[in-house]
Order: structure tokens, then sequence, then C-alpha cells
């Protein structure tokens, strides 16, 4: 985390809320001695500057039954490159989209309601005349590590029901 023109106090209530966003004022206090006035003060301030952008949950969607998460590798002819990403990023379906070394590579991770429309979508973006020479797509099924959305290496645990 970039930490660059914050002093330590607002450091550490950054590291409690990336951590745990739902903590009180009064915990972040008690954590690093200063009263909760003063974290919901510093805390305010934070969001003025744009340094807290939002507070909310991360959900798994690998864990919500309502949809299926995916991966798209496409390759590109190099005079549509900017064309398929265009395509990518005005899809309601596609969250990120990463340029990949190589020729005209693009991943996209995405979410569609169902396989059936996965299916569909993946298939006619080679379909359309876009310009896509390959595309692939795979299902995810779990999700073991994500830093970023805060999620670490668990040992696969058999669920409660398959157990004897």
């Amino acid at each position: 985390m970039n930490h660059e023109g914050l002093d330590e106090i607002d450091k550490k209530i950054l590291e409690l809320l990336k951590a745990n966003a739902r903590m009180s004022f009064s915990e972040i206090g008690e954590r690093i001695g200063i009263t909760r006035v003063s974290v919901k003060n510093r805390m305010s301030a934070l969001e003025k500057q744009g340094v807290i952008r939002g507070y909310h949950a991360e959900i798994d969607p690998t864990m919500v039954p309502d949809g299926v998460r995916f991966l798209l590798d496409i390759e590109a002819l190099p005079e549509h490159y900017e064309d398929v990403l265009e395509e990518l990023a005005g899809s309601k379906m596609i969250r990120q989209i990463y340029g990949l070394t190589g020729e005209c590579k693009i991943h996209a991770v995405g979410f569609s309601p169902n396989q059936k429309q996965l299916n569909y979508y993946a298939s006619q973006l080679y379909r359309t005349g876009l310009g896509v020479r390959r595309v692939a797509w795979h299902e995810i099924i779990a999700t073991y590590k994500d830093m970023d959305g805060g999620v670490d290496y668990v040992r696969y645990q058999k669920p409660e029901h398959l157990e004897d």
C-alpha cells in the first residue's frame, strides 16, 4: 500500500481498515492509542482526500450460487486489438481486463448469470468478426488466494454434509 504523505497514525488506521473495514472508531482507537473522535476525524479527512474511497464487503462470487465467475483468454488480430478491448470494456459481464505479453493477448475476468449465457457470450466474441483470432474461457470453481480481495489460502476441507 502506498502511504506517501500520511503520518504513522493514518497508516495504522488504513492497515486496520484493510484487514477489517467493519471496525468501529472505538476499536481502531483502542488498538492504536487514540480517541474514537480522533479516529473519526482522521478517517473523515482521509475520505475527503480520496485515500479512503468507500467501505464494502468482499463477496467471493465462487461461493454464491447465483452465477458463474470466469476467465477469458483472447488473442486478437493486431489491427483489431483496440476494437476487442472496446467490446470487452462495454460488456456488463466483464469485471477486469488485462493486456498480456505476447502478440495481442488479452485476459479478462467476468461474471455471468449462468453457464448458458457465458458460453453464448464467449462464442459470440469469436463469431462477430471483431478480429478475434482465438478465445478460450474457463469457469472459476474455487478461489484459493486473492490478496487484493482479502482471501488467503486455506487448505481444502470436506463440506460438512459429506463427512461421515
